[in-house]
């Protein structure tokens, strides 16, 4: 490294760190990730890594093409899985003649079969998923309300103020009916005559 330039110096160095974050960036995919475990609990040959994870790879190109049909597999075979599971722990539970042991292997047993019945439930909503409906009005017994942020929002208008003059109060709604006369009962509600009134309106 000393007999080379500066500048063969940083090229290098910069070969060196592509190298190393291409390598990080290959071990921490999902496909990587999934053949190193698979790699030990199906005993494969260090020297098949390398197709089981282009295989990985293939599988994950279908879903992004929303084939799923790997996936429905694998959800049933688990269901069955679970559900042999659980056949099994429940025989075990009912062939042991401690109450302790039936009671732990009656929880496992349970915990296997709700787990296949959580299995079974992906798949249906992977075989037809639920529509999800965007609701812009609620009416509430006579009580009315409407969202109109989004259409408020698309057009650049600004929502009009309600008009002050319809209602002073809360449920106080102005008279329109004409003017009655004052009566004798209240002569203080008498309209003011044309000389005490102001000049100037």
């Amino acid at each position: 490294m000393a007999d080379l330039t500066p500048h063969r110096q940083r090229d290098m160095a910069r070969d060196q760190r592509s190298a190393e974050q291409s390598l990080a960036q290959t071990i921490t995919t999902p496909e990587c990730l999934s053949a190193s475990v698979l790699t030990i609990c199906q005993n494969v040959d260090h020297a098949s890594v390398t197709e089981l994870v282009n295989e990985l790879k293939r599988q994950s190109s279908a879903i992004h093409a929303d084939d799923l049909s790997r996936a429905e597999a694998m959800l049933t075979a688990q269901a069955h899985t679970l559900d042999g599971l659980f056949a099994k722990l429940t025989t075990n539970a009912l062939a042991s003649g401690n109450l302790e042991k039936l009671e732990r292997y009656m929880k496992l047993a349970l915990k296997a079969q709700n787990q296949a019945r959580a299995t079974l439930q992906t798949l249906v909503e992977l075989k037809a998923p639920k529509r999800v409906a965007f609701v812009q009005q609620a009416n509430i017994g006579n009580q009315v309300q409407v969202n109109n942020e989004g259409q408020r929002a698309r057009t650049g208008k600004k929502r009009k103020a309600p008009n002050k003059l319809l209602e002073a109060n809360h449920g106080e709604w102005l008279d329109t009916r004409a003017e009655g006369k004052a009566g004798g009962a209240d002569p203080t509600m008498a309209a003011v005559e044309r000389q005490h009134r102001p000049h100037k309106r």
